[in-house]
Parts: structure tokens; C-alpha cells; sequence
């Protein structure tokens, strides 16, 4: 080992063992104080390791902690970038304790936009596309320039494969026939039509056809633009899939069970969104060769991630916390709550600083007036833009007594304790939700 490395690692060790000592995130600044003294310390760091990127708008972090959960039951160490910090630097620090002679592997969780960026340093053996929809326009644009980023990513890592969500159509472009690609998906007999008959949700993203630009038509819709889709006018139409969930047997707000290829496994998180995400998760361990019992037993060990689906007490209260950052996903978090059917008080949080995308336009995109097929006994919203997100909802009319505002960061305790339930539902953005789990002093 060079000089310079040794002293690289061991002073990147001692800042992120002073910064945990004080009670600091140590994701970025270990990472970046190696890298500084060497700037060739991945090339150490990433020896006898493979390496599994995802990336992609949505499911990026519950994709990930499946895969890790699941990678487990076969690989001695799996390291990963738990907090997302996906810049060099936090890929640094998140290798910081990889031996270099023994054969590892690294799960890490890849902003669309970083992956030209992480590619120039490290080659990936596995790079999974969970999806692309309409994202942080002011930083993204339309999902079109989201794809061409992830392809040029692909370029400086032209020997990995690509594990694609084969329902979005975006994925099936021509651009993706110079990588190799496994695709996977969900097709439900009960939910598929004879024929390619059906009209996409309103309001989907990437439903024209790239040759002729016709509207495609669908046999199967499992929400947004994600279906078995064919264009009436040419031959586009949908992939064919390697792993394919074939039935849901149960699906509530915090349990799915269902069978893929034969197989049957379930979660202990609800939500379709986050059956496409334990389903890419399944497709890459199946490459990597892990068995149906390791893939059942690391799916029924995996935990709940902050902020989706993180449920906390208290006091005598439950307290759901879910990131909202864009209509898809949002319509999904909607959907699943909609599986309760217990009187409930809602929670809307919406900031507008740069993690969070500064054009809030995207609320009016999503179906929040579904919210008024539920038993809401109290609304509240607060955040930077609090009085956006309080007559977004009263346009939508999912409530029909006051909605009030207040001021999270001084006043969420007080009001969760004095809601009109037990049953609290927290709609969050992103540095929204990071501070309020300050607030609540959530490690």
C-alpha cells in the first residue's frame, strides 16, 4: 500500500470515528479528506469487490436496502451507502473498512444524475433501473434527459448489466440494445386485458411511441405508465422478461405477499411500488446466484428505511412517515394508505429548497382527491410552503373542516399528541421529512 493511502485511510477513520463521537453524520467529510490525499484510493478500496448500482427516480433507496438485506445471506461483508450519500465521497467512506484481500461486494444507491460521475471511477458489474418519471423538473427536465444521463453513464461501464424495469417503456428504447439487459416486471392475469385495448393513467409519463410517436395501448396497467404496452402503429411494444411476478396474493398497507417466477415471498412493507422494488432486488440476486431461501429469508429480515413507510410511537400515537417528491410517487404513497380503513389524521409537509426541487407545480399533478375516501378526522400542513400545500388540498375538498398550518420544527410534537386519532399519516418532502426526524430525535 502507497504511503499516501495508509495515511489517506487512517486519517478518513479518525474523522468519521470523532464525527460519530459527536453525534455527526459521517457520509461525506471522511470520504472526502481521503480522496483529497489520494485521489486514486477507490482503485484500493474496490479491489475483489463487484459492485451493484441502482439508480432510477423512485425506489432507489428501498431497492437498495432489499438488495443488501438479501446479498447478506450470502456474501460475509456487503457494504452500501446507507444515508444515500452517492457523491465520490460518500462511496469513499461508505468502502472505508472493505479489505482489499478478501471478495466482497457493494450495493450503492446512485443519483441519476451521478452516474456519468461514479462511472469514471468504478466499473459495475450490475446496474439496476427501477424507473423514470417526472422528477425535480428544475434540476432533470423531462424524463427524456434523465435516460440520455443514464445512457452516457452506461457508456464508461459498457460491460455491466443492466437488471430494467421492462413495464416502463422508456427502458425499452433503441438506445438500450447496445448493453446487455434482463428485464422484469408484473403481469396479473386478472388485471390483463384480451388485447392491447387499454388507454395509460392519466396523466403518465413517456407514453409515445420513440419510432412513430403513436400513443401506446396496454393489456396490462399496474399504474402510471408501467404495463405490458405495445404501439398500435409499429412494432414497440414491451420486453420480453426474465423475472416476472405472475400473482399478488395479499396486499395491504403494510404486508405484500406475491409469486415471482414460481416462487412465492412476501415483504413487510405495503405498496405496489414497493413490489417493483423488492421485484428488482429478486432479479439481481437471482443473477448473483443466491437461492429462493436466502432471497425468502433476507426479504422477511428486511426493516423498514426512514422515511418509507417508517413507522414510530408517540406516545399512544402511530406515526406513519412517508417521502412524497413527485406525482407518481405520490399517487403510490396515496394508494397505499387508502388500504386503511381506521380513522386517521393527515400531516402534508412541503419545502421547496434544492433536494426537494424547487417547482412545487408537481402537487397539482397528483390525486390527492382520493384522499376523501378516507375516515380524516384532522388535517395539518406546514413547511416552507404550507400555504401552497393547504389550498392544494382544499381545491381537492378532503376535508371538510379547517385545515390548519403550523410550524414543524417547534410545534409537530404538540400536534401529534393532540390529534383526533391514533392513527397519524405524514406526508413529507425530502429536507422536510431529514428535519423533522431531527425534531423527533430519530437516529
Amino acid at each position: 500500500m502507497k504511503i499516501n493511502t495508509f495515511i489517506a485511510l487512517a486519517i478518513a477513520k479518525i474523522s468519521r470515528f470523532f464525527l460519530k463521537l459527536t453525534n455527526h453524520k459521517a457520509t461525506s467529510l471522511p470520504g472526502k479528506l481521503a480522496h483529497k490525499i489520494d485521489p486514486d484510493i477507490l482503485d484500493v478500496l474496490s479491489e475483489n469487490t463487484k459492485f451493484v448500482f441502482v439508480t432510477g427516480t423512485n425506489g432507489k433507496t428501498m431497492t437498495t436496502h432489499f438488495l443488501v438485506s438479501l446479498l447478506r445471506r450470502k456474501y460475509n461483508k456487503v457494504f452500501t451507502n446507507d444515508s444515500g450519500s452517492n457523491m465520490i465521497q460518500g462511496i469513499i467512506t461508505s468502502l472505508l473498512d472493505n479489505p482489499s484481500k478478501e471478495n466482497t461486494i457493494a450495493v450503492l444507491e446512485v443519483d441519476e444524475a451521478n452516474l456519468v460521475r461514479i462511472t469514471k471511477f468504478i466499473k459495475a458489474d450490475y446496474v439496476i433501473f427501477t424507473n423514470i418519471f417526472r422528477d425535480q423538473m428544475d434540476r432533470f427536465a423531462e424524463i427524456y434527459n434523465v435516460f440520455n444521463i443514464l445512457i452516457k453513464g452506461m457508456q464508461n461501464t459498457k460491460d455491466s448489466t443492466i437488471i430494467a424495469n421492462g413495464d416502463l417503456p422508456i427502458f425499452s428504447y433503441d438506445e438500450m440494445k447496445e448493453f446487455k439487459v434482463k428485464y422484469y416486471g408484473i403481469r396479473i392475469p386478472e388485471k390483463t386485458s384480451s388485447t392491447y385495448d387499454l388507454d395509460p393513467e392519466f396523466n403518465s409519463d413517456g407514453i409515445i411511441c420513440p419510432k412513430c410517436h403513436s400513443i401506446l395501448k396496454y393489456k396490462t396497467i399496474n399504474y402510471s405508465s408501467l404495463g405490458d404496452f405495445s404501439c398500435p402503429n409499429c412494432d414497440f411494444k414491451s420486453p420480453v422478461l426474465s423475472y416476472t411476478i405472475e400473482k399478488i396474493e395479499k396486499m395491504e398497507e403494510s404486508y405484500s405477499q406475491f409469486t415471482v417466477n414460481g416462487e412465492t415471498y412476501h415483504v413487510n412493507v405495503g405498496g405496489l411500488y414497493n413490489i417493483y422494488n423488492a421485484l428488482a432486488a429478486i432479479s439481481c440476486a437471482k443473477e448473483l446466484g443466491l437461492s429462493k431461501e436466502m432471497i425468502y429469508e433476507g426479504l422477511d429480515k428486511q426493516k423498514n428505511v426512514f422515511g418509507r413507510q417508517e413507522s414510530i410511537k408517540i406516545g399512544s400515537k402511530k406515526v406513519t412517515i412517508n417521502l412524497v417528491k413527485n406525482p407518481t410517487g405520490l399517487n403510490q404513497v396515496i394508494d397505499l394508505i387508502l388500504l386503511d380503513k381506521n380513522p386517521l389524521s393527515l400531516i402534508c409537509l412541503l419545502n421547496d429548497n434544492y433536494a426537494d426541487g424547487t417547482d412545487v407545480s408537481w402537487i397539482y399533478d397528483s390525486y390527492y382527491e382520493k384522499l376523501k375516501n378516507l375516515d380524516l378526522k384532522d388535517v395539518y400542513v406546514s413547511g416552507m410552503r404550507k400555504k401552497d400545500m393547504k389550498r392544494r388540498l382544499e381545491i381537492a375538498e378532503i376535508f371538510n373542516g379547517e385545515i390548519k398550518e403550523f410550524d414543524y420544527e417547534n410545534e409537530v410534537k404538540d400536534i401529534i399528541l393532540n390529534t383526533k386519532t391514533d392513527n397519524i399519516y405524514v406526508l413529507s418532502t425530502y429536507t422536510a421529512m431529514n428535519r423533522l426526524r431531527e425534531v423527533l430525535d430519530l437516529k
